[in-house]
């Protein structure tokens, strides 16, 4: 009896154990299933958030973008760009370069000649953006053409051609362009309420005489220093060519481009929705919406902006007439080193103009 009493004893024991140990895993496997649960309503809520989120973020970009003039037939191939060979530096994609092309089209559309040739690097790297000029009588080899001025690279050929031409001439990996034609540009510096030039009293009976030349009337320049200056005032002083040689005509330019520049970073931030919507039908460009959104995020970080002129005192420039055209000469290999000094900040010796 005792051993059967001892028997039966480690056989209850066994059993207790057994469900006691049972009932355990149940109850433990219950609080997993709902932790479990509780995990994905907060992923599926996170989730939810996002997706609201970027829909309200994309049709803000809508709203505020869509009349932007995207030039979705513009060629991303290299080849077709003029883009030999990327360097080191040139593959480093926090610095984007950018060719901006202010056309002086008096017919009120955007074929004429590149008035202002510029190149826009957007270097998150420094924080800084820098603006390039390039003259516009500058002598290159225009694919196609021969010799020519690089303003008429754009007359032949649109924007893919002139990318062609900087890329060719300089060495560049341009894959991108904004266009405005001068008329628009008179908009954009009425957007930000004009802009502040210092005027010299050659330089308002200049812009009086080119705007009465296009039948503006009344609305002549009166004094000079420090003027605010509208949007025909401030486009007819960017088109001064009789004062000063092109360097003068290019440094005019960028201080109009300088000023609105001034203007839009000091905005505040209830001013930047009406401004965007304003001026985007101004502007046509090879970007999308995305990767202007992705350079746009340099601006609230307050770059630095520097701005420079090609040929510059390093390009031992000459100017003369060839083939009955006056011209700028100088080495563009050199140039194109330089401009790329300018850009990467490889070397200390870049002389700012």
């Amino acid at each position: 009896m005792q051993r059967g009493s001892v028997a039966m004893s480690k056989q209850q024991e066994y059993v207790d154990i057994y469900s006691h140990s049972n009932e355990s895993s149940s109850g433990k496997n219950g609080k997993s299933k709902k932790k479990m649960a509780r995990w994905k309503k907060v992923v599926l809520s996170l989730f939810s958030v996002v997706l609201i989120l970027a829909g309200a973020l994309f049709c803000a970009a809508w709203y505020f973008l869509g009349d932007l003039k995207i030039d979705t037939s513009f060629p991303k191939d290299d080849d077709e760009l003029g883009i030999v060979s990327q360097t080191t530096e040139q593959a480093d994609t926090s610095i984007t370069n950018i060719a901006l092309y202010g056309i002086d089209s008096r017919t009120h559309d955007d074929q004429g000649h590149a008035d202002a040739t510029m190149i826009l690097s957007v270097d998150k790297k420094h924080n800084k953006l820098k603006l390039i000029s390039i003259l516009r009588d500058t002598q290159v080899q225009v694919e196609g053409y021969g010799k020519a001025k690089i303003t008429t690279s754009y007359w032949w050929g649109g924007a893919p051609l002139a990318i062609k031409t900087l890329n060719q001439n300089f060495n560049m990996n341009i894959r991108d362009y904004v266009r405005v034609n001068f008329d628009q540009l008179a908009d954009v510096v009425d957007a930000v309420g004009g802009v502040e030039i210092d005027v010299t009293a050659e330089e308002a009976a200049e812009l009086n005489y080119h705007m009465q030349g296009l039948g503006i009337y009344g609305n002549d320049v009166t004094e000079t220093g420090m003027v605010t200056l509208n949007g025909d005032q401030a486009v007819n002083y960017a088109r001064i060519r009789a004062i000063g040689t092109d360097i003068a005509r290019a440094n005019r330019q960028q201080e109009v481009l300088l000023a609105i520049f001034e203007k839009v970073k000091n905005m505040g931030a209830a001013d930047y929705p009406g401004f965007i919507k304003q001026m985007t039908p101004l502007v046509t460009t090879s970007l999308d919406y995305g990767e202007i959104l992705s350079l746009a995020m340099i601006l609230p970080n307050n770059p630095e902006l520097e701005t420079y002129v090609i040929p510059g005192e390093e390009e031992n420039a000459w100017g003369g007439e060839d083939d009955g055209a006056w011209v700028w000469k100088y080495d563009l290999d050199a140039a194109g080193e330089h401009i790329h000094r300018i850009i990467y900040e490889t070397d200390e010796s870049s002389s700012k103009e």
